[in-house]
């Protein structure tokens, strides 16, 4: 029987269980549910390419592995971190879906129009590798929180994908998709250095 809890948003250092559970799976498709049709992303809405959608549009992200489980991310400001939980797991979706929302609109990967070459290429790559990024805290506030403001997910073709909250002002939005050079450089500097992922690849 399905442990419930897999269904239900949490910090990524709590659900690591759930994120291992798809590494060495390839990746079917990568898809942001966003607030707002993929259409209204434009230089004269956004002053960015729209191409860039798929990265910085304001939604959650799926990412849909082919062992049959689905993860779904967002960020919670409120403990400003990147959350987590499955959308289906081991085949068995969970009692809500975000595919089944009327009011949210999709982009995949490999979107040609609203994705970038980069993120499309993802698709049929292994999952081999994850690591967690923490902020240091810049006021008395952010110390109890759990600031895991970014998952880094790294893939069999040697990519890297940021899953982030807060770490670009490309957008006023918090939670994006992003690449390494899209991190904005001075919160790169606060950002948690401490771990052996950090020493040999950074």
């Amino acid at each position: 029987m399905i442990n419930l809890n897999v269904y239900e948003p949490d910090i990524i250092s709590d659900k690591e269980g759930l994120i291992r559970s798809v590494l060495n799976s390839k990746v079917s498709q990568l898809i942001r549910y966003g607030l707002e049709p993929k259409e209204y992303f434009s230089k004269e809405y956004y002053g960015l390419d729209e191409k860039m959608a798929f990265s910085l549009s304001e939604g959650a992200l799926v990412i849909e592995f082919d062992n049959g489980t689905s993860l779904g991310f967002n960020s919670d400001e409120e403990i400003c971190s990147v959350i987590t939980w499955a959308e289906r797991y081991e085949g068995r979706y969970g009692p809500e879906q975000l595919r089944n929302a009327e009011d949210l609109f999709p982009i995949k990967a490999d979107d040609s129009k609203y994705s970038t070459e980069f993120f499309a290429n993802l698709i049929n790559k292994t999952l081999v590798g994850f690591e967690i990024i923490k902020l240091e805290p810049y006021s008395p506030t952010y110390y109890a929180l759990p600031r895991e403001v970014g998952l880094v997910l790294i893939f069999s073709n040697k990519s890297q994908i940021i899953i982030s909250h807060q770490l670009t002002k490309q957008v006023p939005d918090n939670f994006t998709v992003l690449e390494w050079d899209q991190i904005d450089k001075n919160v790169y500097e606060r950002l948690y250095k401490t771990s052996r992922f950090w020493d040999s690849d950074r």
